[in-house]
């Protein structure tokens, strides 16, 4: 009898185990893993491609490569709906002559995947060069902490700029500015002669370095009339502040919060939701009846930003701003796809 019973408690203690290794293995399997937010683009469930990732790295340094940009080499098939509306669209409005010309660059911080519409068509960038003047002292103040600080005179027989079609407060003839109250002028009210006051002050090496830095050509003054970006080389200098792997995490934390602050509200904003966090800075270029009007924002949407730049060029200003606050609707909606 005990010979036979045996090998029954065996079995017993095997089907036993058995089980509870199924359960442990299907719970493993099952259970979502840890990764960073820098997994391949194979593994994000919005696309079908298995892309290798660009690095991009400071360079001039003895024994480091400070790593400022990394990015899938391909584009996400999440946005490929995106682009068919907004290839629609645009080209509605360019039948009707309202615009000659739109790009669109968009990237999801939260997954690294983006989109780029248009991209071989090259803008200049007008204001949209005073985030690189901003991002420009505060490399400055790096080297000389102080700087910020540093009043400086408006002159009472200062000339101001030309009229902006988008204008918004100016800086007083006569009157003292530090240079970080210059920078909150030049940004949030993207002021002319705010601008023009801090370029008599600015290290033009430190300027153009940050181009170069940035794997671009570099201008051949500050600013440059002449200097043409596209919507997706523009985006680096958006990309970094947000990154944090250029200027030191305080200084983009700064640059960023500024930009949270423009008044401008008639392009990618003004369709958004009131609230919504978006970090933005605009650009107006040209001459009357062949304008440029371009954005580039962070928009906060919950615990998934993105960042989108638009560049167009057109005849009338105001309608080159109602075409981008469309092109940023017809975006949050798609990004809202995500939040499901």
């Amino acid at each position: 009898m005990l010979k036979r019973k045996i090998p029954v408690i065996y079995m017993v203690i095997t089907i036993i185990l058995g089980c509870v290794a199924s359960v442990v293995a299907v719970g493993y399997i099952n259970r979502s893993p840890v990764r960073d937010h820098r997994s391949t683009v194979s593994a994000l469930p919005d696309t079908s491609e298995n892309c290798e990732y660009s690095y991009s790295r400071l360079e001039g340094y003895k024994y480091v490569q400070p790593l400022y940009l990394a990015e899938p080499k391909c584009e996400s098939g999440f946005y490929i709906p995106l682009k068919g509306q907004m290839d629609a669209m645009l080209n509605k409005v360019k039948a009707a002559g309202d615009i000659e010309n739109a790009s669109v660059y968009i990237k999801d911080f939260s997954s690294d995947g983006w989109m780029a519409y248009n991209t071989e068509v090259a803008y200049h960038p007008g204001s949209l060069f005073k985030v690189i003047t901003m991002i420009s002292f505060f490399r400055m103040a790096e080297a000389q902490p102080s700087l910020l600080s540093k009043e400086v005179l408006y002159p009472k027989n200062a000339t101001p700029t030309a009229t902006q079609t988008f204008r918004s407060q100016e800086i007083k003839p006569g009157t003292r500015y530090t240079i970080r109250d210059l920078i909150y002028r030049m940004i949030v009210y993207s002021d002319n002669d705010a601008t023009l006051l801090l370029h008599e002050h600015i290290d033009k090496g430190v300027f153009t370095k940050v181009f170069s830095d940035l794997g671009l050509k570099r201008p051949a003054s500050v600013p440059d009339p002449t200097y043409q970006l596209s919507v997706k080389e523009y985006s680096r200098f958006v990309s970094v502040l947000y990154e944090g792997g250029y200027l030191s995490l305080p200084a983009s934390e700064s640059a960023i919060s500024l930009l949270c602050e423009s008044d401008f509200a008639q392009g990618i904003t003004k369709q958004l939701p009131r609230g919504l966090t978006v970090a933005h800075k605009f650009g107006e270029a040209g001459e009357p009846g062949k304008m440029e009007l371009h954005e580039s924002a962070i928009v906060y949407l919950n615990d998934r930003p993105y960042l989108i730049t638009i560049m167009t060029r057109g005849k009338n200003s105001q309608r080159l701003a109602a075409i981008m606050s469309d092109l940023s609707k017809l975006a949050y909606d798609h990004m809202l796809k995500r939040q499901a």
